[in-house]
């Protein structure tokens, strides 16, 4: 990441790095589980999941766990994906 930005520097060319950031959850028992759960599912595949900002681990309260996860699962198995031109995708391709 430095060189990158170092070489990008000499010419002033502007440079967006990922460097890898981690963004972890955390829900306690007392959390609007239907709120965290369609925020998980918008902002936690944005970018196709691609984004130093998207959910990467999640730490639940014991009493909420079990229904985090069923609900989560739930929702995000409704994630509409396909072909990349297909207008309806939630997701789209990757590049890797």
């Amino acid at each position: 990441g430095k060189k990158v930005l170092q070489a990008a520097a000499k010419s002033v060319k502007r440079t967006h790095l990922e460097l890898g950031g981690k963004a972890p959850v955390i829900v306690f028992d007392d959390a609007d589980l239907g709120a965290v759960v369609n925020g998980l599912r918008a902002f936690g595949y944005y970018n196709a999941g691609q984004d130093c900002t998207a959910a990467c681990r999640i730490y639940a309260g014991k009493k909420i766990y079990d229904k985090l996860v069923a609900d989560l699962s739930s929702a995000v198995s409704t994630i509409k994906y396909n072909q990349p031109d297909d207008t309806e995708n939630e997701i789209g391709p990757l590049i890797s």
